[in-house]
């Protein structure tokens, strides 16, 4: 049975408990009650992406609605023809400032999670099959993003756009020293080396690096992409509407 599978009977299940929404949490322990063994972020990510009927990736009746941040229903026959409830909009923070207190950092569209998820949606939406999403919550190690679609196999590094203070370790919730700019070209470089590797252990993959679509990022893969392309590696840039610019395939 597919990760789809499982968690649209785990939806079914809790509608039939009486529980209209639930979060990408409860409906993760119901699929691991009733036996799901995908890994947690493969689960959470159908969810948040594969899965979602609202944005026309999944069929009608087949998927879940989002009807909150961080709530979902499912898209069943009776339920898919009430509009989802509206609440208030939540303004979408500056580039410059410091990251939500304790862990709602993914408010932010540039955060590496939500970059990740525009990836996903995009690939799902193209016709690709998900292999593996790495955890960003934690910092899984591991490639970010892996996908295949025929003979086809894509490897992906994702970076968010870094904060003006630390928001986790002992200085959490202090100003860093270094300038966002400065931060950026460091993640830059980073996923860089990260891409050269990917692409020596795996010759025969598509080696993509993504980053959200600031200027400082824009400018280095301009400056990098003839070489890179010579390399193997593509440079994806991700909106904050979530378009995914300079995806394609060769």
């Amino acid at each position: 049975m597919t990760a789809r599978d499982e968690l649209i009977q785990a939806a079914a299940s809790l509608e039939s408990k009486g529980q209209q929404t639930f979060s990408p949490a409860e409906l993760i322990a119901e699929a691991r009650r009733r036996g799901a063994r995908y890994p947690d972020s493969t689960l959470r990510t159908q969810i948040t992406s594969g899965l979602r009927t609202d944005q026309g990736i999944a069929a009608r009746g087949q998927g879940l609605v989002r009807v909150d941040r961080g709530e979902y229903r499912l898209d069943s026959a009776g339920a898919s023809t009430a509009p989802p409830v509206r609440r208030p909009r939540i303004p979408t923070p500056r580039a410059d400032l410091p990251p939500p207190p304790e862990d709602a950092a993914h408010r932010y569209w540039f955060w590496e999670g939500n970059v990740q998820d525009a990836v996903v949606r995009m690939l799902t939406a193209d016709g690709w099959s998900i292999v593996r999403v790495a955890d960003t919550r934690t910092k899984e190690a591991g490639v970010d993003v892996e996908a295949r679609r025929g003979h086809e196999h894509l490897l992906i590094e994702v970076k968010g756009y870094p904060s003006t203070i630390y928001s986790s370790g002992p200085k959490k919730g202090q100003p860093k020293p270094t300038g966002t700019a400065t931060q950026a070209r460091t993640y830059f470089a980073g996923a860089l080396l990260t891409g050269m590797l990917m692409r020596s252990g795996n010759p025969d993959a598509r080696v993509v690096l993504a980053f959200p679509a600031f200027s400082t990022f824009e400018t280095l893969a301009g400056r990098i992409l003839d070489p890179a392309t010579r390399a193997g590696l593509e440079v994806w840039l991700v909106t904050e509407s979530g378009e995914v610019r300079g995806a394609h395939t060769p």
